[in-house]
């Protein structure tokens, strides 16, 4: 079964704000980045899901962990929303965890589109 998924990534590596690409913890959230909402937020090394992405099903779900003022700012940062497209995916704790290795991201959504779509709502 195929699925939709959402992140904000790197727009050049996928690289997410806690962790690198390979795994490593990077905490660019609680450094760079510390203006986002949810600055405070540890996500704790966990051997299990090394390989495995963060992601939410919706993008509004995504919007309850980066706002869109935070997407903006993220923006002129060189990240975006990612879109995958996920065949392994699970509840990990209290979210969504997709496969890194077989997830495909679809594109980089930019805040003009989720804008305008809910401006146009």
């Amino acid at each position: 079964m195929e699925a939709i998924f959402y992140r904000v990534g790197h727009v050049s590596n996928q690289q997410g704000l806690w962790y690198s690409p390979n795994g490593e913890f990077v905490g660019l959230i609680h450094k760079q980045f510390n203006f986002c909402l949810n600055n405070q937020l540890q996500m704790p090394y966990e051997p299990e899901i090394v390989g495995w992405l963060s992601a939410t099903q919706t993008i509004d779900e995504l919007l309850a962990w980066f706002p869109i003022e935070d997407i903006q700012r993220l923006e002129t940062r060189c990240f975006s929303i990612m879109k995958y497209m996920a065949v392994e995916f699970k509840q990990h704790a209290n979210h969504w965890v997709i496969n890194q290795q077989n997830s495909i991201l679809l594109e980089n959504i930019y805040c003009d589109s989720i804008t305008n779509e809910i401006c146009n709502q």
